[in-house]
């Protein structure tokens, strides 16, 4: 009974610390542009605060598409291209990463119906030590530049060298 008694709490604790630090990650001012026509892909981006320890966003998933990806942009002989993100992101020690137009966001890629202004949708980002963390996206019209208004380069005027990518 002891034994038992002991894997209990410790399983507890676990379970309690995890929880714990899962809560020193927070993702603010989520938001997607709304689809243009029958484009088939989206973007979503948003800013992740750790109260904590350093920790690694390396997966996202969502029922909204066929495939959910962490993207980023790099340039290539005067060309800005998009490609996916191995390894995960590191997000600082008490610090912030924005996933922005021009930068590190979310790719939807196959939307199974178009993102409409004024929508939520839902993804599920996967931290290396905070584990699954729900995010609540604002769908904001065609044009919008976040919810501040000061999302930084215009994501839908990039010249993309993937047919894959077009369109967000």
């Amino acid at each position: 009974m002891k034994k038992l008694f002991a894997v209990i709490a410790t399983l507890a604790g676990l379970f309690a610390a995890t929880q714990a630090f899962a809560a020193d990650i927070e993702v603010k001012d989520a938001w997607a542009k709304a689809s243009l026509g029958k484009v088939p892909n989206g973007a979503a981006f948003f800013t992740i605060e750790n109260h904590g320890m350093a920790d690694r966003v390396i997966g996202v998933t969502s029922d909204l598409a066929d495939k959910t990806e962490l993207h980023t942009h790099l340039m290539e002989n005067n060309v800005m291209k998009m490609r996916e993100v191995q390894g995960g992101v590191e997000v600082p020690m008490h610090g912030d990463l924005m996933f922005k137009p021009g930068s590190y966001h979310v790719m939807l890629i196959g939307l199974h119906k178009p993102l409409v202004e004024g929508e939520k949708i839902n993804v599920v980002l996967t931290f290396e030590k905070a584990g699954n963390v729900p995010v609540t996206v604002d769908v904001m019209g065609t044009m919008s530049k976040g919810p501040h208004g000061d999302a930084g380069m215009d994501h839908g005027n990039m010249k993309m060298d993937d047919p894959e990518h077009k369109g967000h």
